[in-house]
């Protein structure tokens, strides 16, 4: 299982290649950073609301303005946000921005599609213990809040897994283990570095297992040990 966890992140680390720079998105600078602004302003202001609709398509399929709101509560206050910076790719532009939080500033990097809706995003999360976000990743998967689980994943890996693959991959997971229960506990086997693995010691109903996350050095998940096929 080790070895099989190490594989599929150094696959994913070297595997990944950003699209070439041939062409880029039909959306202008200037309204991604519209696009960003909006948002940043509905988070701000919690409004639950007007994030669920910039959401693209398969992120609103995944996940309910309601689940939206019980985010919104949880997380930290947003005082204020400026975007910094605006690049545009193939089909999709990268938005760069920073938040003012009753902590301190904190980076937030935004995808955006054509018509500005948000595919994926990327927080800060370096001051965040590595076993809280593998933790708190396993428990919204199994909440089936995989968007905001989604969130916690890198963006290359937000472009690998779609938020309806991850919840397949859960399903999948749990046609073996049997309904989830809780997480256990948690155990960092590796910390430091480009790879840092934590063990979330999970129980289901017929088993308790390890799950794997990778994560890299900033705390962005870069890797998990979910099977991909249902059992025989």
């Amino acid at each position: 299982m080790v070895l099989r966890s190490a594989l599929l992140a150094a696959a994913l680390l070297a595997g990944f290649s950003g699209p070439a720079a041939l062409a880029t998105t039909s959306l202008s600078q200037a309204d991604a950073k519209r696009a960003a602004e909006n948002l940043l302003t509905a988070i701000g202001q919690r409004n639950s609301q007007a994030i669920y609709e910039q959401l693209a398509p398969e992120l609103r399929q995944s996940t309910t303005v309601e689940k939206v709101n019980q985010r919104l509560q949880g997380q930290e206050r947003i005082l204020g946000s400026k975007v910094l910076e605006v690049v545009s790719g193939v089909d999709d532009s990268t938005v760069e921005a920073e938040l003012t939080t009753p902590s301190g500033a904190k980076k937030i990097v935004l995808v955006v599609d054509e018509r500005g809706r948000l595919l994926a995003w990327e927080w800060e999360r370096s001051s965040t213990p590595i076993r809280q976000i593998a933790s708190s990743f396993v428990s919204a998967v199994s909440r089936g809040e995989v968007v905001t689980a989604r969130s916690m994943l890198s963006l290359e890996l937000q472009q690998q897994i779609s938020a309806q693959e991850l919840t397949n991959r859960w399903q999948n997971l749990e046609k073996r283990t049997g309904p989830f229960q809780r997480v256990r506990g948690t155990l960092v086997a590796s910390q430091g570095g480009d790879q840092q693995l934590v063990l979330v010691t999970t129980q289901f109903s017929r088993l308790t297992d390890n799950l794997f996350v990778i994560l890299d050095s900033a705390g962005h998940i870069i890797g998990i040990d979910f099977p991909t096929t249902p059992p025989r």
